[in-house]
């Protein structure tokens, strides 16, 4: 009788598993990158995934990188591709499916100006120079050009963070835009997107002189490129920094992740903002908890793409997730 009751036992758990709800909304894990990174710029360049650049803390010693790695998702392999002229992290990434360009960023040792492409011949281009150095600031593409907000020029001082705008030619030539007057207060590590010929900035990290450590903000601004002129719409659910961001479509801009107060630590909390209401909905959240790093890929799926998950570590788990499911109930 024992086999038979075991039996009928394996039966009935096997219907009442088939009769729960099966949710598609999960994040699918996939190759992780060759090493854990952050900080990395990260693009779609001809239906693949390149990451250039980051940081690691190999032993508690913090290490910058020149390394460019190359994801097949038809194969789920990274392969290397061309280093970097220099190692270089936190600079203003953006990519349009053909080219992946850094603007800026910083080599460890001090900030830089440079603009940097990845040809379709998948090699390191210097196209241009920008009239400042910069580290920290947020990028996104908005009509044709590569657009910087916020950041540093000095890595280590971020009481010197700005709101300064700045627009980059395809062909490197730079031009100084409009800078968001906030009190004085810059901004940096914003999560930028462009959408509509608008350039969204969410949230980031200011210097606070009266508490002589870095703080958050919720705060959303939205520069018009054709009027030149910006506003301020519904702020972010949370005041945190290292937020990644990324265009689901024309209309919904997917949130995730950061860095809140020291009591919340890493976050992993995602929203679903619709430009159009300016309004958030809880979303989908991160499957873990880190600043990581988000690429729309041409294949219809949302990469989340290592990050720094502790202080004074980095990840190298790498998860995908359709962007139908992150829009189910819109």
């Amino acid at each position: 009788m024992k086999p038979l009751c075991q039996l009928l036992t394996t039966l009935i758990k096997i219907v009442l598993t088939s009769m729960q709800p099966v949710s598609a909304e999960t994040w699918e894990s996939i190759a992780p990158l060759p090493e854990p990174n952050a900080g990395f710029a990260a693009g779609w360049v001809k239906g693949k995934l390149v990451i250039a650049g980051g940081t690691n803390w190999p032993e508690g010693v913090k290490r910058w990188l020149d390394k460019t790695w190359v994801y097949d998702p038809g194969t789920n392999q990274w392969t290397a591709g061309p280093d970097l002229p220099h190692p270089l992290a936190y600079g203003a990434g953006a990519s349009d499916g053909q080219q992946l360009w850094i603007a800026g960023g910083t080599d460890g040792k001090q900030a830089r100006k440079e603009v940097l492409a990845l040809t379709k011949d998948l090699g390191w281009t210097h196209v241009g120079t920008m009239n400042q150095k910069v580290a920290f600031a947020g990028g996104a593409l908005v009509e044709g050009k590569l657009w910087t907000y916020g950041g540093t020029p000095d890595p280590d001082d971020w009481k010197q963070v700005t709101t300064a705008l700045r627009s980059v030619s395809m062909n490197g030539k730079p031009s100084e835009e409009n800078a968001l007057r906030r009190e004085g207060m810059g901004i940096g590590l914003p999560a930028v997107v462009g959408l509509g010929g608008k350039l969204y900035a969410f949230t980031g990290a200011w210097m606070s002189a009266e508490k002589g450590q870095v703080q958050n903000s919720p705060e959303v601004a939205v520069y018009d490129v054709a009027s030149k002129s910006w506003s301020k719409v519904t702020p972010y659910p949370v005041s945190a920094r290292g937020v990644a961001a990324v265009a689901l479509d024309d209309q919904h801009v997917y949130l995730a992740g950061g860095y809140g107060t020291d009591e919340e630590g890493f976050l992993d909390a995602a929203w679903i903002y619709d430009v159009r209401t300016q309004q958030y909905r809880k979303a989908l959240p991160l499957p873990i908890k880190a600043l990581t790093c988000l690429v729309k890929g041409g294949d219809g799926q949302v990469y989340a793409l290592g990050g720094e998950d502790q202080k004074k570590h980095r990840s190298a788990a790498c998860f995908r997730i359709p962007v139908t499911e992150l829009l189910k109930g819109e």
